[in-house]
């Protein structure tokens, strides 16, 4: 089963339904419930999509977020090491090089974001949405 790491514009595009992305965000989540894919997040990225969700929607449907994740996706631990690696290979976004080093040390090959510049060229695949699910 494929590893996938989600950036969380893919999760906003989702629970927010953010059209035209929504579509494929929507294609990504469903295919992690039918156990397709094993969708990979940190706790940052539940923060930020928590602190967004909140902000956009209401506190009730943030929290149900948050429980409804423990389910469908594989928590990742951010470490020590991923944040002075962040720190130290700094690309262009410090929140998304934390995103990238957590990759990276749980050997997972792709990040689907919608952010694709702002994370460096390396050994994990960078990917839209969109991208992932048309050539998967």
């Amino acid at each position: 089963m494929k590893k996938i790491y989600l950036d969380c514009n893919i999760l906003l595009d989702w629970l927010i339904d953010r059209v035209p992305y929504s579509y494929y965000a929507t294609e990504i989540i469903v295919n992690i419930e039918k156990h397709k894919y094993e969708g990979c997040v940190s706790g940052l990225t539940l923060a930020n999509t928590y602190y967004i969700l909140k902000k956009e929607k209401n506190k009730k449907i943030a929290a149900e977020f948050l429980i409804d994740s423990k389910k469908l996706f594989t928590i990742l631990d951010l470490t020590k090491k991923n944040v002075v690696d962040a720190i130290e290979n700094k690309y262009k976004d410090f929140e998304d090089d934390l995103h990238y080093m957590a990759a990276r040390d749980n050997s997972i090959k792709y990040i689907i974001t919608r952010n694709k510049e702002d994370f460096k060229k390396g050994n994990i695949i960078i990917m839209t949405a969109e991208e992932f699910i048309k050539n998967p």
